[in-house]
C-alpha cells in the first residue's frame, strides 16, 4: 500500500526542477558554501583548494579542535587499529552526554552517520567534519534539541593512510581495504575485522541508533543527480523500518535538498547499457539484497538505514557539497520525526518477539532466506546520453574526471522499470530457536558481536525440531560476489536432548531477525553462506560424506 504512493511521489519528484529554481549541474557548487570559518576549524580541503584530503593525524586534530572549541562534544573511541591508530566518533549533544544511559534518559532520537569505511571515497569524510563543524557552532546547532549525533567521519583509519595517486583532485587517495586488504563494507556479516567488531560493539549494540548513514562514493556514472540513496533492502529484515525509510523518508528528503541545496537525487541505482535506458535498478549498482553491507546488515536490527553515494567523476568540492546536503536534510528530517522513528523500530522490536512466541513453536512462522528485485513500475530519471570518457588534462598526464557534456543539464528519460522493489524468493521455517554445540565457541562470540542474545543451557533439554542434512558444499556467486551454497535439506528429528553447557539462541528477542538469518544454513550470505562455517565443516568431514549441519533448529522443548 505505501509502496503506491512512494511510487507517485518518485515520478513526481522525477521531473524537471522548477524554472524559478537553480539547480546545480555538472561540478556547480554554490559560491562561498562553505561559510567563514576562524583558521582552526577550517579542513584540509578548505585550506588546499580542495586539492587533498585529510589523513588520519589531521582528523584527530580537527576533532581535538572542535572538543576545545565546545562543550557538546564527547569522543569515544570506536576501535584501535591493526596498525595501533585510534578510530574516534564524536557524540554531539546538548547538553554534553558520554554514555549510551545518559542518551537512553534523553529521550532524544540518536542518529550515527559514517564515512570512509572505503578512504578512496574520501567525500564523506570531510563532509561530516563540516556537518560537525556547522551543528557545534552554525545554523544546525537546533538540531541537537531534539538529536543525539554520533558521527565517525574516518571509519578506515589505516587505509586512508595508504596513499595513492587519483585522477584529478585530490591528488592522494586512501586504500579501498585495511590494513589486511581487507573490504569493511563486505565484513557486516562475518565480523572478522577489529574495525567493524569495534562499530557493532562500542556503537551499535551500545548506542542503538534509530537511523544509521553510510557515506560512499560511485564510479563515473552516467546519471544525472548529485547523491543517490539507498535504504536496507534485506528481504528478511522487518519491513515496517524499511518501507518507512523508502516510501516516507526518502520522498522528503529529496525535495529538500533540490529546496535547499539545489541538487537533484535520487535512488542509489544504475541502467543497463542500452539508450535510451529500459531499467533503473540498484543491483546493477552493486547493491544485493543480501547482508553483506553494514547498512544492509543494520536492517536486520529493526532499525533504519542509509547508504548514499555520490558520483565519482564530479570535483571533490562538489562530492562534498553533495553530501554535506543529504545529510543535512536527513538529519533535519530526523529531528521533525524522531518521534514517529523510533516508534516504529520500538514497535518492530515487539512484533518479532510476539510472532515468535505465539507461531513459532507450530511451525508456521516463515521468514526470507534470500530475494531479487523487481520493478515498481515506470519512472523518469535524468540521464546524460554520452558516457562518461574523460581524456588527459592538457599538459600533464592526469586524467580529467568528467567529460565535458556531463557539466550540463542531462536528459530527463520517460518511462524506465524501476527494478527497486526488493523481495523475498525462498524461506524457511522460523524456529523457536538454535542450539549450538559447546565447541563452537567462535560461531556464539560473532552472533554476541551481532547483539544476538546466547544463553548457555544450566540443564540438559529436551527438544523436537529439525536438523539440516549437507549433501554436498558447493561454491558458488550471489549478487556478484563469491558465496557458500549447500546442496541438501532439512529432516524433522525425533525428540533429542543437549546436554548442559550447549548454546541456545531463543529466538523470542528483537534480534531474532538478525540470528534466523546467520543460522539459517541456506540464508544467502548467513554465517553459512558467507563461510564462517568452513572450518567447521572440514572437521566433520564434508567433502567425504554427508554430514550434519551442527546447529539445530528447535521448535518446541518437551518436557
Amino acid at each position: 500500500m505505501k509502496h503506491t504512493l512512494a511510487l507517485v511521489l518518485i515520478v513526481l519528484f522525477a521531473g524537471a526542477p522548477s524554472s524559478a529554481q537553480t539547480i546545480y549541474w555538472g561540478d556547480a557548487v554554490p559560491k562561498g558554501w562553505t561559510g567563514t570559518w576562524p583558521a582552526a576549524l577550517l579542513t584540509v580541503p578548505e585550506q588546499t583548494a580542495f586539492a587533498r584530503t585529510a589523513t588520519t593525524t589531521e582528523v584527530l586534530e580537527f576533532i581535538d579542535a572542535l572538543r576545545w572549541k565546545s562543550d557538546k562534544v564527547h569522543v569515544l573511541t570506536v576501535y584501535t587499529s591493526p596498525l595501533r591508530k585510534i578510530c574516534p566518533a564524536i557524540v554531539l549533544s546538548s547538553p554534553r552526554v558520554t554514555s549510551p544511559e545518559e542518551a537512553a534518559r534523553s529521550g532524544k532520537t540518536v542518529v550515527y552517520l559514517q564515512g570512509n569505511i572505503h578512504p578512496y571515497e574520501m567525500e564523506g569524510k570531510e563532509a561530516l567534519l563540516m556537518l560537525a563543524r556547522e551543528i557545534l557552532f552554525g545554523k544546525l546547532a537546533p538540531l541537537l534539541d531534539r538529536l543525539i549525533i554520533i558521527i565517525c567521519p574516518n571509519f578506515n583509519v589505516d587505509g586512508n593512510d595508504m596513499l595513492a595517486f587519483g585522477d584529478g583532485t585530490p591528488h592522494l587517495i586512501g586504500s579501498g581495504n585495511n590494513a589486511q586488504n581487507l573490504n569493511l563494507n563486505r565484513d557486516a556479516v562475518r565480523v572478522d575485522t577489529v574495525e567493524v567488531q569495534g562499530l557493532y560493539r562500542n556503537v551499535f549494540n551500545r548506542w542503538d541508533p534509530t537511523l544509521v548513514f553510510d557515506a560512499h562514493m560511485m564510479g563515473r556514472v552516467q546519471h544525472g543527480y548529485a547523491n543517490n540513496y539507498i535504504h536496507s533492502t534485506v528481504p528478511a529484515a522487518a519491513p515496517e523500518p524499511r518501507d518507512y525509510v523508502f516510501d516516507t523518508l526518502f520522498p522528503a528528503i529529496r525535495e529538500a535538498t533540490r529546496k535547499h541545496f539545489g541538487l537533484e537525487v535520487f535512488t542509489h541505482s544504475a541502467t543497463d547499457d542500452a539508450w535510451p535506458p529500459t531499467m533503473w535498478g540498484p543491483e546493477r549498482a552493486i547493491w544485493t539484497n543480501e547482508a553483506k553491507f553494514v547498512a544492509n546488515a543494520y536492517g536486520l536490527r529493526n532499525r533504519m538505514s542509509i547508504l548514499a553515494e555520490t558520483p565519482g567523476h564530479e570535483s571533490f568540492e562538489r562530492r562534498i557539497y553533495a553530501h554535506v546536503a543529504l545529510m543535512t536534510e536527513v538529519l533535519r528530517y530526523a529531528a521533525a520525526h524522531g518521534q514517529e522513528m523510533r516508534d516504529i523500530c520500538r514497535r518492530a522490536d515487539a512484533a518479532v518477539v510476539e510472532a515468535v512466541t505465539t507461531k513459532a513453536e507450530s511451525g508456521e512462522l516463515r521468514n526470507f532466506v534470500a530475494g531479487t528485485y523487481e520493478s515498481y513500475g515506470k519512472v523518469d530519471i535524468l540521464m546524460y546520453r554520452q558516457r562518461n570518457t574523460p581524456e588527459l588534462i592538457p599538459g600533464t598526464s592526469v586524467r580529467g574526471r568528467m567529460a565535458e557534456h556531463m557539466r550540463g543539464e542531462p536528459e530527463l528519460v520517460n518511462g524506465v522499470e524501476f527494478m527497486a522493489k526488493a523481495v523475498g524468493t525462498v524461506s524457511a521455517a522460523m524456529p523457536r530457536g538454535y542450539l549450538i554445540p559447546a565447541e563452537y565457541e567462535a560461531i556464539v562470540e560473532k552472533l554476541r558481536t551481532h547483539n544476538v542474545k546466547v544463553d548457555v543451557l544450566t540443564a540438559p533439554i529436551r527438544v523436537s525440531g529439525q536438523e539440516f542434512v549437507i549433501d554436498r558444499i558447493g561454491q558458488g556467486r550471489g549478487g556478484g560476489y563469491a558465496m557458500i551454497k549447500l546442496d541438501g535439506g532439512f529432516a524433522p528429528s525425533p525428540v533429542k536432548e543437549f546436554p548442559a553447557g550447549t548454546y541456545r539462541v531463543d529466538l523470542a528477542q528483537p534480534m531474532a531477525n538478525l540470528a534466523f538469518y546467520l543460522l539459517e544454513p541456506q540464508a544467502a550470505d548467513g554465517f553459512v553462506g558467507s563461510g564462517v562455517f568452513d572450518a567447521v565443516f572440514a572437521s566433520l568431514g564434508a567433502g567425504k560424506r554427508s554430514i550434519v549441519y551442527p546447529v539445530y533448529k528447535y521448535f518446541k522443548v518437551v518436557e
